[in-house]
């Protein structure tokens, strides 16, 4: 049996798409919604609860989907609210479920194989995926990180045990995951918004870097290399590929 967690704010719309795409794989689906309308950084967004609700009722079709609203700000540093907000919603999930951590601006390509394969995994070790970021969109072309694709923890059995983000400090098993994270293939209006309150606001120099996004194009993305904000090699790499569809 598998839980998905989904945390929502300002990018709320993205998270249809999400959805979507672990939907006929999920056995329940929590979404959480920051009950005060406050990101991870403590700043104000907008959110049209009446309009998401009826967006999300289109789309669950076998009323598996809960959207959960508490305090997900309380904390005094972004990633401790990240955090925060994935162990408030993993405590709800049921009991001896798989918790699968999927955000707003990603997508389970895959997401049928990997419920086969969560059901031969090693329940005392939690899972990780391979995450293919949309780095720059270019009209109907968007860059995306180069294979190896960086690995992320998604799933574990440990209700509310996450330490730092969706890592819990139990050992990883990779999986056959992949996730198409939609990080910063977005409209810069939407970054400028995003790396003032994603978990990571404090990690580095975010407008240094999108200073750094703002110079990459069609011309000049095939000579950029290692170039993650926080772990260089991370993403050695940019390839050209057809856009894919945010929802």
């Amino acid at each position: 049996m598998i839980s998905y967690i989904i945390p929502v704010a300002y990018d709320y719309k993205y998270s249809y798409g999400a959805i979507r795409s672990i939907y006929g794989t999920a056995d329940e689906i929590l979404v959480g919604v920051d009950r005060d309308r406050l990101t991870w950084s403590k700043k104000p967004y907008e959110i049209d609860m009446d309009e998401f609700r009826s967006n999300i009722r289109k789309i669950d079709t076998r009323e598996i989907v809960r959207i959960i609203e508490d305090d997900f700000h309380a904390e005094d540093h972004p990633m401790k609210n990240d955090t925060r907000e994935r162990n408030i919603l993993s405590a709800q999930c049921r009991e001896g479920n798989w918790i699968v951590n999927l955000d707003s601006d990603e997508r389970a390509l895959n997401a049928m194989e990997f419920r086969d394969c969560l059901a031969r995994q090693d329940r005392g070790f939690d899972v990780a995926a391979e995450f293919i970021t949309v780095f720059k969109i270019l009209g109907q072309k968007c860059l995306v990180t180069a294979r190896p694709w960086e690995r992320c923890p998604v799933a574990t059995t440990a209700r509310s045990a996450f330490q730092k983000c969706r890592t819990t400090g139990r050992p990883l098993q990779l999986s056959n995951l992949k996730i198409l994270h939609f990080s910063w293939g977005r409209t810069r209006e939407e970054l400028v918004q995003k790396v003032a309150n994603w978990g990571h606001a404090h990690d580095f120099d975010t407008m240094k870097f999108l200073q750094f996004w703002d110079g990459v194009n069609l011309s000049n993305y095939a000579n950029i290399r290692n170039f993650h904000p926080l772990h260089g090699p991370i993403w050695p790499a940019l390839m050209l590929l057809d856009c894919p569809k945010t929802e």
